[in-house]
């Protein structure tokens, strides 16, 4: 009897054993997104080739006057405010500007990316100073234990990071105008992106700062939606593409006569709509840009005003046709004449299978943003989508 019980533990042991080895060698292994994010956000510090080659981007620029005194290069795209700030408002690093008693010019800088959906700010702040040497970058990442890692650093730039923070720095001293150009740009880390295309975004404001002095640059200038894309960073690129992925699919699989779509961005906002106008509506835009050209704007029923292009006698209008597109500036005058505020919008007519749509910018543009949209718009108008590249 003994033998029998030893021989039937024996027996079920090896069983046990063969188990958990056979259940052990087919256990699948699942990739959690977790992992793969870490895996994309291994990222070291910028190597020369990687530096070089965003150096390399080509960006139209314009030189700007600041409180009729300064002035600086910026981006052609770029709009600008100024206003004027103490040293208590302004946080550059760990830099103590309240030893300087006067106040300083800011300069914000905005752009399509950063004017609703606040991908990344850039902010130049104009400071005076004598002393060339007053302020270096070393003091302004002085309390290294805020900063979780160091990606790039020149004698007069930095970009670093705090929690998923990207921050850019850059300092130049004006020997003609004595004052120092700070500036900065920032990535939240509200923005949840691979941190490696906030590195590659962060390297292009580098760019933009040290172009900043700069007064004697080429002319710039894209004549096509690949030229744009071929000189934006990823992580422009992808955004786009990802909210135009949306117009796709409403162009080819839903929209239904007499109906639009304005898809939301990652930080719902809107910026542009596809229309698929009914006969009437379609015959109504096409007669409102007749107006346009003639220079002859009726008055409409505020009821039956149309939906796609709505004009108003009391604004003044230019039209301009670019690649298939039309351009509108809209401009409102004060009691004195002066213009006291200008809209731009663009429109583009898209022919797919038999249908007519009309795509149209769903937010004011600055006249610096047109060109990019009329080169979008017509690219899309043409190929049904906006994904000319493979990005990582």
């Amino acid at each position: 009897m003994m033998n029998l019980r030893s021989s039937f533990f024996k027996n079920l042991l090896l069983f046990g054993l063969l188990s958990v080895l056979f259940l052990t060698s087919c256990k699948r292994v699942v990739k959690t997104d977790l992992d793969e994010v870490s895996s994309a956000d291994d990222i070291e510090e910028v190597s020369k080739a990687e530096y070089q080659q965003m150096m390399n981007i080509k960006v139209p620029l314009k030189t700007v006057l600041v409180d009729q005194r300064y002035s600086i290069t910026i981006p052609e795209n770029s709009d600008f405010e100024v206003s004027k700030m103490s040293s208590k408002e302004i946080v550059l690093g760990d830099i103590d500007l309240t030893k300087i008693d006067s106040s300083f010019l800011n300069v914000s800088l905005n752009n399509f990316f950063t004017r609703s959906e606040g991908l990344y700010s850039e902010e130049v702040y104009i400071v005076p100073g004598n002393d060339p040497k007053q302020f270096s970058i070393d003091d302004l990442k002085a309390s290294n234990e805020r900063i979780d890692a160091v990606y790039y650093e020149d004698e007069n730039s930095v970009i670093y990071v705090q929690g998923d923070t990207f921050f850019t720095y850059s300092i130049h001293y004006d020997d003609m105008k004595k004052c120092f150009i700070f500036y900065k740009g920032e990535i939240s880390w509200t923005q949840k992106y691979p941190k490696k295309q906030k590195l590659a975004l962060s390297l292009l404001l580098v760019k933009h700062a040290k172009s900043l002095t700069a007064m004697d640059y080429p002319p710039v200038k894209f004549t096509s939606w690949n030229d744009y894309v071929q000189h934006m960073p990823v992580l422009e690129i992808n955004w786009i593409n990802g909210m135009f992925s949306k117009i796709e699919k409403e162009l080819k699989f839903f929209l239904e006569p007499n109906e639009q779509s304005s898809p939301r961005t990652p930080g719902n906002y809107t910026f542009v709509k596809l229309f698929r106008p009914s006969p009437d509506e379609l015959l109504s835009f096409y007669k409102g840009v007749d107006q346009l050209k003639a220079n002859k704007i009726s008055e409409t029923d505020y009821y039956s005003r149309p939906e796609i292009l709505r004009l108003d006698s009391q604004f003044s209008y230019q039209l301009k046709e670019e690649m298939g597109c039309y351009v509108v500036i809209a401009s409102s005058k004060n009691d004195d004449g002066s213009i006291s505020r200008k809209e731009t919008t663009v429109f583009c007519p898209v022919d797919y299978k038999g249908k007519t749509f009309i795509l149209k910018t769903d937010k004011d543009l600055s006249p610096s943003d047109a060109d990019f949209f009329v080169k979008m718009f017509s690219y899309f108008s043409k190929h049904y989508t906006l994904n000319t590249t493979a990005n990582p």
